[in-house]
């Protein structure tokens, strides 16, 4: 699951963040994406199934057996997160941050798989959505926190 937002018709705001440095371009920018992803997140967090009571997982050891380990209700939700994507797989951008579930935020792991379960009804009698409702309803919360972001920190950059 992916989503993206582009802020597009601020062609003064654009200019002058040309002209700040690199440094405060990125610093900007990573406020920026950060403010608006965390809104996605929240969302998606809140709006994420959590199971009535524990269930257990079965997993493959790796030696033949198998393992159980008991979930308790939230697990997913808990395992919603933020990520800054780094430099080098940003693909020029100056900042990018996305939502996605953490499968080494708690015991067990696989929160992904169950994220995948819960969003698109795999194993259960119908699908549960909230990545998807999450960016649907809050993008263009997310994306005027953005904007207001960098107008203030643009503006506050350029008086200095």
């Amino acid at each position: 699951m992916s989503f993206n937002i582009k802020i597009n018709g601020l062609d003064e705001l654009q200019k002058r963040f040309r002209k700040l440095g690199d440094a405060v371009q990125a610093e900007v920018a990573k406020k920026a994406t950060g403010r608006g992803t965390a809104i996605i997140r929240d969302e998606a967090q809140k709006n994420v199934y959590k199971a009535p009571k524990s269930y257990r997982v079965y997993n493959s050891d790796g030696k033949g057996g198998k393992t159980c380990t008991v979930v308790k209700p939230g697990h997913v939700g808990r395992s919603v997160i933020m990520k800054r994507i780094p430099a080098s797989e940003r693909h020029g951008l100056t900042s990018k941050h996305i939502v996605t579930i953490s499968n080494s935020k708690e015991i067990p792991k696989g929160a992904k798989q169950i994220a995948a379960f819960i969003e698109y009804g795999i194993n259960m009698p119908r699908p549960h959505p909230f990545m998807r409702p999450a960016f649907d309803n809050k993008k263009e919360e997310a994306k005027n926190a953005a904007t207001d972001i960098l107008k203030k920190e643009v503006r506050k950059q350029w008086k200095k």
